[in-house]
């Protein structure tokens, strides 16, 4: 498995192909154009927002390659052009400093958004400005004035306050410092203040105090916020697309499968809120790490190993779920004839590939994604960059996966044309697309194909699960483009 800093080093270069590039232009945004970021502060428990991530449990990438996202005053993504900004100097050193960001926050209320989302950002200078965080012991932290048409001044604390820094992978939520200059951003959340119905917004200030200036900066105040992307929807499959079907109602359900481990810890049983339903319960016990190795060559089911491949089952975790150490592989499509692609074994071009799924740490925390499990895909292939699988995590931000629901998981890959950086890799939850790369490079030459269906569910690395618990499975297909 690989450790925190490599996912996170390799998240930065391949960041999710969700937001195009076109995105990023001078194109003023609409309302409807812009919508919140999936961010935390983060704690010494919960990894939060960082360089990379904007939600580093749950995986979620700043969406570019640039670190944080914004909108500024004319409505432009990354544009340069703040609401307000102020320069301070070393003479301001413990005093407060206030930014007059009254359009800004009338335009989040007015339009409906979760929370007032504030980034700080340096401008044209080399200063780094310290303020004092929510965390300070001194109680000195970020506050949000209002003043409203019925003569009421409401003060709001900062609920969220963090800073990323170019200089490290960590997340600092919990500093008693905030940074903001030109290699660090200072993310600020508010909640939205409760306003009666003919009651508006006139005035909002906002207040920070300097705890230490290295030089003198300008320090600007934008609005955390991203364009909305359209999310592809994944059609059904017509039926002559199919290839293989598997729901698990046979009793003899494991000849239609090559082979079946005999270490492995499942059966059938009904399925969870389908109660006609007859679904593979696969078990994940403390005593081991492998919970099911259930493998379809497909050259048993089609007339020849393909290219391109589809495959879709429906996942469903129980209540008692709880995956923890780094997280473990789930199902995926495969070609390692037995050589490379598992086990450290590495892929180099010409003995192997797969691409498993991915799943990663049960999320603990105190927003939508409390205790939910990030998915994604674990992948051997040349340019992975290590001797094992590279973890590329999926955005699950709109659909975080829970215990307690059914779930359709799709997998999609195209294996590239040998020698070239032309392979695919797509993933959909529930029909909607959270994960696409068009650039990876599984294979040097025509030999090597999709060779298997690989339901493959284990807990690790070498990490046993911490408790008994367990998934169903149900509606295995596989299908052809």
């Amino acid at each position: 498995m690989l450790n925190q800093k490599s996912i996170v080093k390799l998240a930065r270069l391949l960041v999710l192909c969700l937001l195009p590039v076109a995105a990023i232009n001078a194109a003023p945004l609409s309302p409807e154009q812009i919508t919140a970021v999936d961010w935390h502060e983060g704690d010494k428990q919960l990894a939060g927002a960082s360089r990379s991530y904007s939600y580093a449990a749950a995986y979620i990438s700043w969406p570019g390659p640039q670190m944080g996202v914004w909108i500024d005053k004319n409505m432009q993504f990354l544009g340069e052009h703040p609401f307000d900004q102020q320069r301070i100097s070393r003479a301001q050193t413990n005093k407060l400093v206030s930014w007059q960001v009254t359009g800004l926050v009338q335009h989040i209320v007015s339009t409906k958004q979760p929370a007032i989302d504030l980034i700080l950002r340096g401008q044209d200078t080399q200063g780094t400005s310290l303020f004092h965080s929510k965390e300070s012991a001194e109680n000195k932290g970020p506050t949000l004035t209002i003043s409203t048409s019925a003569g009421r001044s409401i003060t709001l604390t900062a609920n969220m306050d963090t800073y990323l820094d170019e200089s490290t992978f960590r997340s600092l939520g919990h500093s008693k410092t905030l940074k903001a200059g030109t290699s660090n951003l200072s993310l600020l959340r508010f909640t939205i203040p409760a306003l009666t119905a003919d009651e508006q917004i006139t005035a909002a200030e906002l207040k920070l105090i300097v705890k230490k200036q290295f030089g003198t900066s300008n320090i600007g105040v934008f609005w955390l916020a991203q364009p909305l992307t359209t999310t592809k929807v994944l059609a059904p499959f017509p039926t002559q697309k199919i290839v293989f079907q598997e729901d698990f109602s046979n009793r003899n359900w494991a000849a239609n499968w090559s082979s079946l481990d005999r270490r492995s810890l499942a059966e059938q049983a009904k399925a969870p809120q389908r109660p006609d339903n007859i679904a593979l319960k696969v078990e994940f016990n403390p005593e081991q790490n492998l919970a099911l190795n259930l493998i379809l060559l497909l050259k048993s089911t089609l007339a020849q190993e393909p290219e391109a491949l589809y495959f879709q089952y429906d996942l469903y975790l129980a209540d008692n779920w709880l995956a923890t150490k780094g997280g473990g592989k789930f199902p995926g499509l495969a070609g390692t004839y037995n050589k490379a692609g598992w086990g450290g074994r590495s892929a180099d071009g010409s003995n192997g590939w797969s691409a498993r799924g991915q799943f990663g740490d049960t999320i603990k925390s105190d927003d939508k994604f409390n205790n939910s499990t990030p998915l994604g895909f674990y992948a051997y292939y040349p340019d992975n960059g290590q001797n094992h699988g590279a973890a590329m995590y999926w955005d699950t931000g709109n659909n975080p996966i829970k215990p307690g629901k059914w779930y359709q998981i799709t997998q999609y890959v195209k294996l590239n044309t040998p020698g070239k950086q032309d392979g695919v890799l797509k993933a959909w939850v529930d029909q909607k697309q959270v994960f696409a790369r068009t650039d990876i490079r599984f294979r040097d030459t025509s030999d090597l194909k999709i060779e298997r269906l690989w339901l493959n569910f284990y807990h690790g690395g070498t990490a046993k699960p911490v408790q008994l618990m367990e998934l169903y499975i149900d509606n295995v297909i596989l299908a052809t483009e």
